[in-house]
């Protein structure tokens, strides 16, 4: 049956998976820019062998290396890698990294072409931006497919997403074996910072046929690693599966955006040092109740996509797998405030208020 509603969908960027696909593309590399700024974090571009490939096609062309890309970059870290870019005219971006080196690429790309400050990003849109190249070499925040960018705000105390066409990568080049360097807890954090996009996008008020399509898909793909997530053995087969959940919960949340789950998890990441995929997933028991509530035939969905015999074991998943701080009133309390500040609650089926908010973050912190 054809879908009643309108559908809006939009996805400019040349995505390229499979092994060797750095080597098996190189022309895409001359094809964007002759002088790229390379942006990676301070080892795991290198670990994973995606830097040397990258090198490798360049061929001995000139290229500008940033690698100080931290976890949760800061806005003004962006600032001082956008003016180094404009020092020496590069005309495109070479991203190579998790989310953070592809997040920070995406800022840096739109400070190197506008008279704009860091924290003008928030406020002020860009309407241009140097092309990017995005590499990725974790399976977890789909940046590599998005239009999104989430740096950490010191002076807000919490992260915050900016948004525009113009910072969707131009190409996306992604391989598999770029993970099979990870650690085995950053694979686990990294896929379920994936399979969280998956989750909200199709609980989303916004959703459609089209994105609900690549959320099913995506939720698929990731049930398929959720063994080897249990016993803590990955092999080629489920990095794989993995990778390709994480580029498709990208593009899911790009006609979309989040929901409740990443707007209370930003606070888990800042204030206690919790992986984004973890930070999220901290909140399942109370996020999943809630949508058992108001859309129980999309959770029995994603509960049987996932595999999984009833909610509880689902949630039961997630939980085993994480770390679990626990919270105070006062941290409910103002933890819950901002996330009140993000728009992804709005999109969250429920109309959800402060209170609500605050309760969430008592049932997941009281163990």
């Amino acid at each position: 049956m054809y879908p009643q509603t309108d559908i809006k969908s939009y996805m400019p960027v040349k995505i390229l998976f499979g092994n060797n696909c750095v080597f098996n593309n190189k022309d895409v590399f001359k094809q964007t820019g002759k002088f790229p700024f390379i942006v990676t974090g301070k080892s795991g571009a290198v670990k994973s062998g995606a830097f040397d490939d990258v090198i490798s096609v360049l061929n001995g062309g000139p290229y500008i290396l940033y690698d100080r890309v931290e976890e949760n970059p800061k806005v003004s870290d962006m600032e001082d890698a956008a003016i180094i870019s404009k020092k020496f005219r590069c005309d495109y971006i070479i991203a190579i990294g998790g989310g953070s080196a592809l997040d920070a690429a995406k800022a840096i790309a739109v400070l190197a072409v506008n008279n704009m400050s860091g924290m003008d990003l928030f406020s002020k849109k860009a309407d241009a931006a140097l092309p990017v190249i995005a590499i990725p070499t974790t399976s977890g925040t789909g940046s590599e497919v998005t239009p999104y960018s989430i740096l950490t705000v010191d002076e807000w105390q919490t992260k915050k997403s900016f948004a525009g066409d113009c910072i969707y990568p131009k190409i996306a080049l992604l391989d598999p074996k770029y993970t099979f360097s990870l650690p085995i807890d950053y694979t686990i954090s990294t896929a379920f910072d994936a399979v969280s996009h998956l989750f909200e996008s199709y609980f989303s008020l916004k959703s459609n046929e089209m994105s609900k399509m690549y959320s099913q898909e995506g939720i698929r793909a990731f049930a398929k690693a959720v063994d080897a997530i249990k016993n803590r053995k990955f092999d080629e087969q489920s990095r794989s599966a993995l990778m390709y959940a994480s580029m498709l919960g990208g593009i899911a949340i790009s006609h979309t955006g989040t929901t409740a789950m990443h707007a209370m998890g930003y606070s888990m990441t800042y204030f206690h040092g919790l992986p984004h995929g973890f930070a999220n997933l901290y909140f399942a028991e109370p996020y999943f109740r809630h949508m058992m509530k108001q859309e129980e035939q999309k959770t029995k969905t994603v509960t049987d996509l996932m595999g999984m015999t009833d909610l509880q074991s689902m949630i039961n998943f997630f939980s085993d797998n994480i770390p679990r701080p626990k919270l105070n009133k006062e941290q409910c309390e103002r933890y819950a405030t901002l996330a009140m500040m993000q728009s992804s609650i709005k999109a969250t089926p429920g109309n959800l208020t402060k209170e609500d908010i605050v309760n969430m973050f008592k049932e997941a912190g009281r163990t």
